[in-house]
């Protein structure tokens, strides 16, 4: 099964700041995500739109959140508040649930809350006692007080699964030096009465029961995680053995019919396990602690929420949360770097969290396949492009061929058979194609008919071709050392740039006026479009592999082999930034809003602010970064990896959205017009079409 990113439904500003927790929660008619957010609001949003529904300012960190049954109100704990009750709406308080502290405890953090079956009372558990409030009123009912808060204080507790829900079980214990203790105790909550109690060898930091009532699962921070019996508290099983207090078992959650049960770790697995015996049926190990999994309602499905990758990590290990196969632990999709996530009550969507790092959660299909189309060839396709209004795809490949797809079914339209490798291709507003590669021509053909209306020889290997946005010129780069351009409709040529080095790279001012060259003899140069002469040349220290005009033709970057990014003021001249690098920058960016991104041999991708040159924000990955592109309105950055993978990246907060997976390098990237399809061009023999958002 191939691992995919999951399709992003809607993207919601949300964050955390604590590790892996309860802040987000789904309505029960899946239409809703609540989250909390760095400024100590919590946010309803509808789950397909991201469209806010209600704001609620809390005025303390809030901990943890819940909706309760019917979707109506949500539950919010703080840190010195038990829980606080909203209309689910409007935002509007319902009622507040504060109480003095039971016993001699001063730590009163909601760490836990829990709505039961009907919605008439909440519980909430803290160090010094679990509590159970009327949820209409406020009014306190029950409160269920710790045995020694320093000892064993509350920090878990779950609802028994009959309606109305008439037991509660309580989850606590501490660490304090060598000392480690954990308990589970289940009350009836008509009368106070415990029912059952069960030491176990550390403290519990998650419960959930079995759908039938009969088992409660226990995750602990020993590294231990056990099924015991809800009436007696005796071992059913032992899945996991104790690990030690450094790999803490943080979630444990029942599969719907009970025969299984998933473990989430700080040992970086998530385990299914057979809740009767405790054999592993399958292990997936992340890039670092695991913090929460629960299963999808049929029970087919896992979803584990993950930060980050620890330095060793075995080859092919994912950082961040995964959907996967909880029969063979096959990954389904990735969530990206997230600190909570959960399935949609329906087990459509999947709502990730991104934490403090981006403060960002996110809405996800993970059974919606990203690619829409692919566009065969019999070798490497070394670059892309879409035509100006976005229906087409033109190709150029090492298989000898330049095509033309429709960018909706992938169906080939035309293409031209070549005598060597294509290594460029350009797509005209007049509709035609250029195409050019080793065998030193471009040739010009129509992209409906397929017909070649010219062949442009050159001295050797063509490496660049570039239309201006008009149509009316072609700009060529060749390993001849020369640049040329041509009349773009008929491909008359105008005139020759001679260098002492390849010209790999060639580029228009939007209006057509300046055309832009880099070379091998570590030259950018700028050029009347209309009439060839020189207007500046810009210096580097090693050959340069790319140039950009920015949008309004202003600037100039460019990247080169001597491992710098570069900014001049096309007027003039004059160098205004310089970007050093660990390596070679292979390609760049610029985009509307002024922002320079660049591709760099060390693995990186930086974003540039260009109104100050500061660094704003970069990403990290295992191979070269071949290519890099702003999407039209500046809000999308598209990354080529020698990895395998393409990703879309936000600019805003620097969150990676999306993982395309390709399974080869992945040599070029191009946006369509309207910013909402992905073309890569791979060294699968493929260029592949994907949904962006």
């Amino acid at each position: 099964m191939t691992t995919r990113q999951a399709k992003l439904v809607s993207y919601l500003t949300a964050g955390r700041k604590d590790w892996f927790a309860d802040f987000t929660s789904w309505s029960a008619d899946s239409r809703y995500v609540a989250t909390t957010f760095f400024d100590d609001t919590v946010r309803v949003f509808e789950a397909r739109t991201g469209v806010e529904r209600c704001r609620i300012a809390f005025w303390e960190n809030p901990y943890v959140i819940a909706f309760s049954p019917d979707g109506q109100w949500l539950a919010v704990g703080g840190e010195t508040v038990r829980s606080v009750v909203y209309d689910a709406a409007t935002g509007a308080e319902r009622c507040r649930m504060e109480h003095a502290l039971i016993g001699t405890a001063h730590e009163r953090t909601t760490f836990s809350l829990a709505w039961n079956r009907n919605g008439k009372r909440l519980a909430t558990v803290s160090h010094d006692a679990a509590l159970i409030f009327n949820s209409t009123t406020g009014v306190l009912e029950l409160a269920l007080p710790a045995d020694d808060p320093m000892w064993y204080p509350g920090r878990s507790l779950a609802w028994s699964p009959d309606t109305p829900g008439l037991q509660l079980a309580v989850g606590m214990g501490t660490t304090f030096g060598d000392k480690v203790t954990g308990a589970v105790k289940i009350f009836d909550t008509d009368g106070g009465t415990e029912m059952t109690r069960a030491k176990l060898t550390g403290f519990v930091n998650n419960l959930a029961w079995s759908s039938n009532g009969k088992y409660l699962a226990a995750a602990c921070g020993d590294g231990s995680a056990t099924v015991l019996h809800s009436t007696t508290g005796t071992l059913r099983a032992q899945l996991i053995e104790p690990l030690g207090i450094d790999h803490p078992v943080l979630d444990v959650a029942f599969s719907p019919d009970n025969e299984w049960v998933v473990t989430a770790g700080a040992d970086r697995t998530a385990r299914v396990l057979d809740a009767a015996t405790g054999q592993e049926k399958c292990r997936v190990t992340h890039g670092s602690g695991v913090g929460c999994a629960g299963f999808s309602l049929d029970g087919r499905w896992v979803a584990t929420a993950s930060y980050g990758i620890f330095a060793g990590a075995p080859p092919g290990t994912e950082g961040g949360g995964v959907v996967f196969d909880a029969a063979t632990g096959d990954k389904l999709s990735l969530l990206g770097d997230c600190v909570s996530s959960a399935f949609s009550p329906d087990s459509t969507l999947v709502a990730a969290a991104g934490g403090r790092a981006d403060g960002v959660t996110r809405v996800f299909d993970p059974f919606a396949d990203q690619e829409r189309c692919r566009l065969i060839h019999s070798g490497p396709v070394n670059a892309v492009a879409f035509s100006p209004a976005g229906g087409q795809v033109a190709t150029a490949s090492q298989d000898g061929t330049s095509r033309v797809f429709d960018a909706a079914s992938g169906t080939q339209r035309t293409g031209q058979i070549y005598s060597g490798t294509v290594t460029a291709v350009a797509y005209s507003s007049l509709d035609r194609i250029a195409g050019g590669g080793s065998a030193g021509k471009v040739r010009l053909w129509g992209a409906a008919t397929g017909t070649v209306q010219k062949e442009l020889v050159h001295g050797g290997a063509v490496s660049a071709v570039a239309f201006s946005e008009d149509g009316l010129s072609l700009a060529t780069g060749s390993k001849d050392g020369k640049a040329r351009l041509f009349a773009g409709d008929t491909g008359v040529l105008r005139f020759e740039l001679a260098y002492g080095g390849e010209v790999g790279t060639v580029a228009f001012t939007r209006d057509g006026k300046w055309l832009a060259t880099g070379s091998a003899d570590t030259t950018a140069r700028i050029f009347d479009a209309q009439m060839g002469v020189e207007h500046a040349e810009l210096g580097h220290t090693g050959p340069v592999r790319q140039v950009a005009f920015s949008w309004d033709g202003a600037l100039l970057a460019s990247a080169s082999t001597d491992q710098m990014a570069r900014v001049f003021d096309r007027e003039t001249g004059v160098q205004l930034y310089q970007f050093p690098h660990g390596s070679p920058v292979l390609s760049l960016a610029l985009s509307p809003g002024g922002l320079l991104v660049t591709a760099c041999e060390d693995g990186f991708a930086r974003l540039f602010s260009l109104t100050d040159g500061a660094e704003v924000f970069s990403w990290g990955y295992y191979a070269a970064v071949r290519a890099v592109a702003f999407s039209p309105d500046g809000r999308r950055i598209a990354t080529a990896c020698a990895d395998g993978t393409a990703r879309i990246l936000d600019p805003a907060v620097g969150v990676q959205i999306l993982r395309l997976e390709h399974g080869h390098p992945v040599n070029a990237v191009a946006f369509s017009p309207d910013g909402r399809w992905l073309a890569t061009a791979c060294d699968d023999g493929a260029a592949h079409i994907f949904a962006v958002a």
